[in-house]
């Protein structure tokens, strides 16, 4: 009787210790499963049900804290855990592991000035508009940046701009505006680009197009180490 006591203990002190495992289990584990791509930094709460801030880092570059905490709860049919963050994340998401980190389909919208958190040019152009970050599986990333403006510019805006990421291969585009902006990087060969202007808008521009790189007869050259 004495044996199935400690052996009842024993589970129950286990079973106890697993539900009351802090968050920050789960967020060491994000952070290695993704090679630190994602980090849930202040966690609290529990690993099956908290809250933590969501940094992301993307092709090597400094890293981008999202706005407000993101909220986590289990998702039994995955299984998984359920993401959701009020009101940035547009459309909740969650993450499990199937060969790897997996994230079903989701949608973040945030203000242009978080691009300032990834330093230059963006500290400089002090841009303003809407960011719109969607994925509908593991294999594709876009990001929009929309009604895009700079305090180095008069104009009202400079325009609207895809980033389209998958694996091996960035490209940006111009959706459209006045600054035109388009580039592309291959598997080991670095981010290369151009930035001109409409002709009626070069001398509003041209702080603008200062920044983002040197310029050869009305064309910059846009850079983009990975």
């Amino acid at each position: 009787m004495t044996s199935r006591r400690t052996v009842a203990l024993v589970l129950i002190s286990l079973m106890v210790g697993v539900v009351t495992a802090p968050a920050s289990l789960l967020a060491s584990a994000v952070a290695h499963l993704s090679d630190r791509r994602f980090v849930l930094a202040d966690a609290e709460g529990f690993w099956w049900r908290g809250s933590a801030w969501l940094t992301v880092a993307i092709a090597k570059q400094p890293a981008l804290t999202l706005p407000g905490r993101i909220e986590w709860t289990p998702e039994i049919s995955l299984p998984g855990f359920r993401f959701e963050g009020k009101p940035w994340v547009s459309v909740p998401f969650s993450a499990y592991w199937r060969r790897g980190l997996a994230l079903t389909a989701g949608e973040i919208r945030l203000p242009a000035d978080a691009l300032q958190q990834l330093g230059p040019p963006f500290t400089l152009l002090r841009p303003t508009g809407k960011l719109t970050a969607r994925w509908d599986n593991g294999e594709q990333l876009v990001i929009e940046w929309l009604d895009a403006a700079s305090v180095l510019s008069p104009l009202p805006k400079l325009g609207d701009y895809r980033l389209t990421l998958r694996p091996g291969h960035l490209s940006l585009a111009t959706i459209s505006g006045p600054l035109h902006l388009d580039g592309e990087a291959l598997p080991d060969k670095p981010f290369h680009g151009k930035a001109y202007s409409a002709p009626e808008s070069a001398e509003k521009l041209a702080g603008v197009l200062n920044i983002l790189g040197p310029s050869h007869q009305g064309v910059t050259t846009l850079q983009f180490k990975r």
